[in-house]
């Protein structure tokens, strides 16, 4: 990967979320300088070719119940890998493909596999195991509803009773990936993530462009609007909001605006 001369301080859990999204802001200008006006929704894997990281897909597996939509081997520097699993998922929610790309390349920015490298560096496992892939298996992730998790931890399930049946996944690759679940991702690492995956499909320059001409409304219809225009789920742009202390979830759990002293949605 190359950070284009932009500085990014060493892995920490003390880098704070606004931080990040200083971090993403620079690499988000510098790489609109660098293509011209590339527009909106964020082109995530021209992006990424930009960043210099590679991507590749490939057959993952799965602790029971959870989803690795993509990781990254820490072994083996700038790269991706996507869970062909999903490959059609993708196809059908494009805004759920670019968080997800979004996300491990906020990891790579950020330099969180040179972490494990570090004296730093937690002791997760014993001896003869080796933390490798740095990854999240979660379903409350990327905006998907309630009924598409359901759907999906169906289909995976399905697709992993037919593997066992014929004997492709072996008992030894399935509890070494069952053992690493939810381990090497450490918690500060995937917010940190998480976060630079939408301030660099939301840039706050963009998103304050328009919203001085369409200042937020309570209600849930800005969003849906806001979504649809940087092309990310409609939770993503919620979060994005909340933490720019743009909207607040009043009493019924909808949002609102919030109105500084001088009167001002900014």
């Amino acid at each position: 990967m190359t950070s284009h001369n932009i500085q990014v301080p060493r892995p920490s859990r003390f880098i704070r979320l606004d931080e990040v999204d200083s971090i993403a802001q620079n690499f988000g200008l510098a790489y609109r300088k660098h293509l011209g006006d590339v527009g909106l929704p964020l082109d995530v894997e021209r992006f990424l070719d930009w960043l210099e990281i590679s991507y590749y897909w490939d057959n993952l597996e799965e602790s029971e119940g959870a989803t690795c939509f993509a990781r990254i081997d820490i072994s083996q520097g700038s790269s991706i890998e996507i869970n062909e699993h999903y490959r059609e998922l993708f196809e059908n929610r494009p805004e759920v493909f670019r968080i997800c790309l979004g996300h491990e390349a906020g990891h790579l920015v950020l330099n969180h596999p040179e972490f494990f490298l570090t004296d730093d560096a937690p002791t997760i496992f014993g001896n003869d195991d080796v933390c490798r892939f740095l990854h999240k298996e979660s379903w409350n992730q990327y905006g998907l509803t309630s009924s598409e998790v359901r759907q999906q931890i169906a289909a995976s399930k399905a697709a992993k009773q037919k593997l066992v049946k014929n004997a492709v996944l072996s008992p030894a690759a399935y509890n070494a990936i069952k053992r690493m679940d939810d381990k090497c991702e450490l918690d500060w690492m995937f917010w940190q993530a998480e976060h630079f995956a939408r301030c660099i499909t939301i840039p706050k320059d963009r998103l304050f462009e328009i919203l001085e001409q369409e200042p937020v409304s309570p209600g849930w219809g800005t969003i849906y609007k806001l979504a649809k225009v940087f092309d990310v789920p409609p939770s993503s742009m919620t979060k994005r909001l909340e933490k720019l202390n743009l909207i607040e979830m009043d009493e019924e759990g909808k949002p609102v605006p919030v109105v500084n002293m001088q009167g001002s949605l900014f």
